[in-house]
């Protein structure tokens, strides 16, 4: 009962953070329009000033640019599926999470080939996918630590597939927990509910992808999703 509780905290968790982004969103448009006035008078203003305004503008479209990735990610997904770009679903979870990875020191290198071939997926939840296991890498992972995103084509049995994986370089799973990794409310961590990874495997069926892994206790992990082509 305590496992469901916690799941219907974080339901309402989402519903709020999206009211909340709603809500900053007015008061950002009057800085951004006080901005640009500012700007279309910068021929008049000191070089310092200009250097401030031009950082400001940047700033403001960054912090909209979240606002936007959060927004699409808390709406409610359709079953539409479209040709997605993995480089640029990848980048939007990038930005979600660069907090996350921030607060706690990680490095995040992505090796993801811009000329990847799309694939036919629903978006939000490739992104829900991809952030369920970017968030447990950091998670997984040491202060300072480092963390690979990568995405490759390969070749099995004629088929093409591309793969996509996060590897960490943090605790690792124990042999005996690795049957259980996957399924739903099985958690090793002292604060979790086990419902990440449960919820990974299902989206991933759902978008006609496999996830899988290899782990080493003590040395770390690389969760993969098996894309094939068509």
């Amino acid at each position: 009962m305590e496992d469901f509780i916690h799941a219907n905290k974080l339901q309402l968790l989402g519903k709020l953070t999206a009211s909340l982004v709603h809500e900053i969103r007015n008061p950002l448009s009057a800085i951004k329009l006080n901005l640009d006035y500012m700007n279309m008078a910068k021929d008049d203003l000191p070089n310092d000033i200009k250097e401030i305004v031009s950082e400001s503008i940047d700033a403001f479209e960054q912090v909209n640019f979240l606002i936007e990735d959060v927004l699409d990610f808390t709406r409610k997904p359709s079953s539409k599926e479209n040709p997605v770009d993995i480089n640029v679903v990848t980048e939007r979870c990038l930005k979600i999470i660069s907090v996350s990875a921030r607060m706690k020191g990680i490095s995040i290198e992505k090796e993801i080939p811009e000329n990847l071939p799309n694939i036919e997926a629903n978006k939000n939840k490739m992104m829900q996918v991809f952030l369920n296991l970017i968030n447990n890498a950091i998670e997984a992972s040491d202060e300072k630590g480092i963390i690979i995103i990568r995405a490759y084509v390969c070749e099995e049995n004629s088929f093409k597939y591309v793969i996509w994986e996060v590897q960490d370089f943090g605790c690792g799973i124990k042999e005996e927990d690795k049957q259980k990794i996957l399924d739903g409310f099985f958690t090793t961590k002292q604060k979790g509910n086990g419902i990440g990874l449960g919820v990974c495997k299902s989206l991933a069926e759902e978008i006609h992808s496999d996830l899988f892994f290899d782990s080493t206790f003590g040395v770390g992990t690389i969760f993969s999703v098996k894309f094939r082509l068509a």
